[in-house]
């Protein structure tokens, strides 16, 4: 059974009697040595300095990864919208030709009934994530 042996440096540091008091209560209060208090607030320094110095190349990865992703979408949903255009012109013409309803009437009509229909999905779907955060 081997251990991997850590080498420790010594190192010397001179604070301020305040900074000293509130290292020693902390050491006194977590029942551990003034260094241990020491060496635990440097390492976490060091790994908050190594997280911050890696987020820009985090965000560069995820915008390289997504942009051509994004772009598509974009693109996707363009197409989209003409297709709902030229659909809802459609049905207006076909309105207009095969009825005797008024097609502004029957537009006006038909986008409300959608909009209720969709601020009752989006009720509904509030109200669900409500119960699973009670849960």
């Amino acid at each position: 059974m081997s251990e991997t042996r850590v080498t420790k440096r010594r190192v010397a540091v001179m604070v301020d009697t305040p900074v000293f008091a509130r290292l020693w209560a902390e050491a006194q209060a977590e029942g551990v040595s003034v260094a241990e208090v020491v060496r635990r607030i440097i390492d976490e320094r060091i790994r908050g300095d190594s997280a911050r110095l890696g987020v820009p190349v985090v965000e560069d990865a995820v915008r390289r990864v997504m942009e051509p992703h994004v772009d598509r979408l974009a693109g996707m949903l363009a197409h989209a919208g003409v297709a709902a255009g030229t659909a809802a012109w459609l049905a207006r013409a076909l309105v207009n030709l095969l009825t005797q309803v008024d097609p502004d009437e029957a537009w006006e009509q038909a986008v409300a009934r959608a909009k209720t229909g969709l601020r009752r999905s989006l009720k509904a779907a509030e109200e669900d994530e409500d119960e699973e955060d009670r849960d």
